[in-house]
This record gives C-alpha cells, structure tokens and sequence, in this order.
C-alpha cells in the first residue's frame, strides 16, 4: 500500500528556497517564533476530473535544522478563518474559501508511518494541527534521534468556485 495520492508524487520542478510564495490570497509564508523562516518548496499542476487545472504548492521543512519543541505555523496571507475538513491516515485538511476561491491548506499526519503502512507512535519528530491561520507543526522528538521521517510537508491548493461542485470536497476526495 503506501502513499499513493495525487498528493505525493509527480513533482519535476526543483525545490526552491524561500521566505514566502505568492498565491491568490496573498503570500504563504512559515513562521517560527513570530519570524518568516526560510522554507523549501515545489510546484505541480493538477488536472482534476472535472477539467479544472490548479497548482499544488508544496513546502518542505527539514525538523534536523532544529530543536525538541520549536513550532512552525504555516500561514496563507492574512487569512485567519480556516475551518478544520478531514483527516485520514495520511493527513489533515482545513479549509478557506470566499466568493472567489477556495483555499486547502493539508498536512502531514504525524501519526501514519509510511513505509509500514501503519499507525506507530513515536515514528516522526513532529506533530501536526490544523489552525484558524493554516497549519502547526511542533517538533516533540529528538531530530536527531531520527534516520529518516523527519520532513514536515504541507500543500497548499487553490481552486475556484463553482456552483457545479464542492472545491473542498473535490479536493479531500481526489487528493487526499
């Protein structure tokens, strides 16, 4: 089994370093401490299966840059208005959406190991919790006491609205 979502794979354009993405609600932008850090973060496009093209945005942090406790809010703009969605064995979704837009802001779960296909405790460094803001992240085991499982990752898709679908259900039910 495994990962297999739409999520996971498919990414060809280079990670690139930065302090923040530009987006249709404004920049997304990870904070640690109340500071903008510099985060890593990919690209890919998505056709989904009714026709509507998005960009998947993907953010990569690596916990083995820093400490037991530290925490990483990942934020969209100015907005504070996320309402928990879903959750499954891999991840965590909450959603924004105004007249225009809908926003899914989907993290890992920390709860799921990947390569044994299981829920196991103590098998990654962080722990994950959708937001009113975004996503939160708070490093509660020894980085350095971990080989792998170690890497943070959040995406962040937009789409529009649409009386002929749900963009937060098209989302959970064909990326998550």
């Amino acid at each position: 089994m495994g990962i297999t979502s739409t999520l996971y794979f498919g990414y060809t354009e280079k990670e690139v370093e930065t302090k923040e993405i530009v987006t249709p609600f404004g920049q997304v932008s990870v904070y640690l401490h109340n500071q903008k850090i510099k985060f890593h973060y990919t690209t890919k496009k998505h056709i989904f299966k009714n026709g509507i093209s998005a960009n998947i945005h993907r953010i990569a942090i690596d916990t083995m840059q820093y400490q037991l406790h530290d925490e990483f809010d990942v934020r969209v703009g100015n907005v504070d208005g996320f309402e928990y969605y879903d959750s499954d064995e891999h991840t965590v979704m909450c959603e924004f959406h105004d007249k225009k837009y809908s926003i899914a802001v989907i993290g890992y779960d920390s709860d799921y190991d990947f390569e044994r296909d299981c829920f196991i405790e103590d098998a990654f460094t962080f722990s994950t919790d959708a937001e009113n803001y975004g996503m939160n992240y708070k490093i509660v085991r020894d980085p350095t006491s971990f080989i792998k499982n170690n890497i943070i990752y959040t995406w962040i898709v937009f789409l529009p609205i649409y009386d002929a679908y749900d963009a937060a259900d098209l989302i959970d039910i064909e990326l998550v």
